[in-house]
């Protein structure tokens, strides 16, 4: 029994040192982000000033001037450029241009409208439909050398298919499609995914950098179990430094769980990114 002391010891060590020296070899490129900040709307001089003052910034840089971004370039924020995984915006004549009617999910015939954002959900099993994406992302992120990209609305394929679970598997699949040709065409980039937590989970977590949990809430009882779940599995991933975990809180007592569990908040006083307070 003396004897083999000295051996778990040795085992406890060797763990220990073991994570250590993981911790040093895997590191997340967002480890460093303290504070961040959203913006889509048009920037004014100050605006840009203020987004400066963040690590990290999410914007729409269709509404950004070449000269706004080199403002914003002269500053350590790491920057990062919306897009759209599955909705398209009325207001993107530019983008209306490139789809085309295969691109749009359609139920019982018809586009699927949704009203509140006045978007379409869109087929992202469709080649050419990720080929639009891939178009602005070079147009817009790329070539406008922003470090990363943002993408919103992945939580609808789980939203809106959730009754046909076979539908939901190829479309997450069909995402990951996109997500490797991004990693092959431009390696660098860093990705931000919002919500989805699911799809992260199961398909796309290999891929990403940082995940948004848009509407962080501490007080929901209504989905208490639900948000205990996913805190308890991110802060798990996040300590692994497999992902960097993003929150918009619009309560005090939201920021302060999400401050606790390690998470860094961004607070959003009015129910809208277009303007700064």
């Amino acid at each position: 029994m003396v004897k083999i002391i000295p051996w778990i010891g040795l085992l406890i060590i060797l763990f220990i040192l073991g994570k250590g020296l993981s911790s040093l070899v895997w590191s997340n490129p967002l480890s460093h982000v303290k504070n961040f900040r959203i913006f889509y709307g048009t920037p004014t001089v100050e605006i840009i000033h203020s987004i400066s003052k963040n690590d990290l910034a999410i914007i729409e840089s269709v509404a950004f001037s070449n000269p706004d971004l080199e403002l914003l370039k002269k500053s350590n924020t790491t920057l990062f450029g919306y897009v759209s995984l599955m909705e398209l915006e009325n207001w993107n004549a530019k983008l209306k241009e490139h789809v085309v009617e295969e691109d749009y999910i359609k139920q019982n015939g018809k586009r699927l409208y949704i009203e509140q954002w006045d978007t379409y959900i869109m087929d992202i099993r469709e080649p050419h439909y990720r080929d639009v994406l891939l178009w602005k992302i070079d147009q817009m992120i790329v070539k406008r050398e922003l470090d990363g990209i943002f993408f919103d609305t992945v939580d609808d394929l789980e939203y809106y298919f959730s009754s046909d679970p076979q539908l939901v598997k190829d479309m997450q699949l069909a995402y990951v499609t996109l997500l490797e040709e991004i990693e092959q065409r431009y390696p660098k980039l860093l990705i931000i995914q919002n919500r989805g937590f699911q799809t992260y989970k199961e398909e796309t977590h290999s891929y990403i950098d940082g995940v948004l949990w848009e509407d962080f809430q501490a007080n929901n009882p209504k989905e208490q179990s639900w948000t205990n779940e996913w805190i308890t599995y991110f802060k798990k991933e996040q300590s692994s430094k497999r992902v960097k975990l993003l929150t918009v809180v619009m309560d005090e007592n939201s920021e302060k769980l999400s401050e606790f569990h390690h998470f860094t908040p961004f607070f959003r006083s009015k129910n809208t990114y277009q303007t700064i307070d």
